[in-house]
C-alpha cells in the first residue's frame, strides 16, 4: 500500500461506522511544520457515540492487513489503539465519547468559567490542547466539528505543575534512585537498567518539561520531541550512557542525581516552591556510588 491508499482506507472505514460523529487527525502529518517521513505514523481521533465498541483489537482488519494491534492507557489517561498493518505502516487511534469532546470543546470556548470546571474538566481542555494544538485536519465532522475545534484558537491559561505534583515526582525520584543503586549493588544490573530508563527518567523529564515551559520553550511529555525544546545545557546533561556493567550505571546514576537536583532547584526558584530536603538520601547515594567507582 501506498501512503496514499492507506489513508483512503483509513477514512473510507470510518465512514461506513454508523457511530462515529468525527475523525480528527492529529501528530505530525498535519501539524505547521512537522517533519514527515518513512517512518511517520498516522494518529486520529476517533470521536464516537460508543466508545466501547472499539475497545478491542478486531477492528483493524476491516481497514487493511494487520499484523498486529495492541491497546494502552496513555500518560493522560486515555484509551490508545496503535496497530501496525501491512508494510509496517502504523496508525494510532484514540476512541473518544462525541458527548465528552462536545463538553470539552464548549468549555475550552469559555475560560472565563474555568473557576468553576471541575478538575477532570480542565484536565480534558489540558490534555486536549496538548494534543490537537499543534495542529489538526477535521477528515469526518463537517462545519460542527470544525466549529468545535475552534476553540483551540481561544487564549487558555496553562496547566502549571501543582506543588503536590512537583514533590511527588521529587519524592519518588530519590525513592527510585536508591531502588536502582541496590539493585546495581545486588548485581540485578538489568533490573537496575530498566527501572533507570523507565522510572528515574520519567520524573527527570517531567520536571525539564516544566522548567522548559517556564523559560517559554513548548515543551512536550514524555521527552517528546526534546531535542527541540530542551536548552543546549539539558541536551547535553541527558546524553546520559548506561548499560549493565555495573560503574557504568553507577556513573549513569550519579549523572541523573546531579541533573535532577539541579533542575529541582530551577523549578522552584522559578516557581517559589520549597524544596524539600533530600540531602540525607542523596549523599548516602553519592558515598555508596562514588566507593564503588574508586574501587581498583
Amino acid at each position: 500500500m501506498t501512503p496514499q491508499v492507506f489513508e483512503a482506507r483509513i477514512v473510507e472505514w470510518a465512514r461506513q461506522q454508523p457511530d462515529v460523529e468525527a475523525l480528527v487527525q492529529i501528530g505530525s502529518r498535519v501539524q505547521s511544520g512537522g517533519v514527515v517521513d518513512g517512518w511517520s505514523d498516522w494518529d486520529y481521533h476517533l470521536i464516537v457515540r460508543n466508545p466501547s465498541r472499539y475497545l478491542n483489537a478486531l477492528w483493524p482488519v476491516k481497514i487493511a492487513p494487520c499484523w498486529c494491534a495492541h491497546y494502552e492507557k496513555t500518560e493522560r489517561g486515555v484509551v490508545k489503539l496503535s496497530a501496525i498493518f501491512e508494510g509496517g505502516l502504523e496508525a494510532d487511534f484514540i476512541p473518544l465519547a462525541a458527548w465528552q469532546m462536545k463538553l470539552v470543546y464548549w468549555a475550552m470556548a469559555r475560560p472565563g468559567l474555568g473557576r468553576i470546571y471541575p478538575d477532570a474538566l480542565r484536565r480534558g481542555i489540558a490534555n486536549t490542547r496538548l494534543v490537537v494544538g499543534p495542529g489538526y485536519k477535521v477528515i469526518m465532522g463537517g462545519s460542527a466539528w470544525e466549529n468545535r475545534l475552534g476553540a483551540l484558537s481561544v487564549n487558555w491559561p496553562d496547566r502549571d505543575l501543582s506543588l503536590m505534583d512537583f514533590q511527588s515526582h521529587i519524592a519518588a525520584f530519590w525513592r527510585h534512585a536508591v531502588w536502582v543503586q541496590k539493585k546495581c549493588f545486588r548485581g540485578e544490573s538489568r533490573a537496575a537498567l530498566r527501572w533507570q530508563q523507565v522510572e528515574l527518567t520519567d520524573h527527570v523529564y517531567a520536571l525539564l518539561a516544566e522548567e522548559a515551559r517556564l523559560a517559554g520553550s513548548r515543551a512536550r511529555p514524555e521527552a517528546r520531541k526534546a531535542e527541540q525544546w530542551l536548552s543546549p545545557k539539558r541536551l547535553s546533561q541527558t546524553a546520559i550512557e548506561t548499560g549493565t556493567d555495573q560503574r557504568v550505571l553507577a556513573r549513569a546514576l550519579l549523572s541523573q542525581i546531579n541533573l535532577f537536583e539541579e533542575v529541582c532547584r530551577s523549578v522552584a526558584e522559578s516557581r517559589n516552591f520549597t524544596l524539600p530536603d533530600y540531602s540525607a538520601v542523596a549523599g548516602w547515594l553519592r558515598e555508596k556510588l562514588t566507593k564503588l567507582l574508586n574501587e581498583s
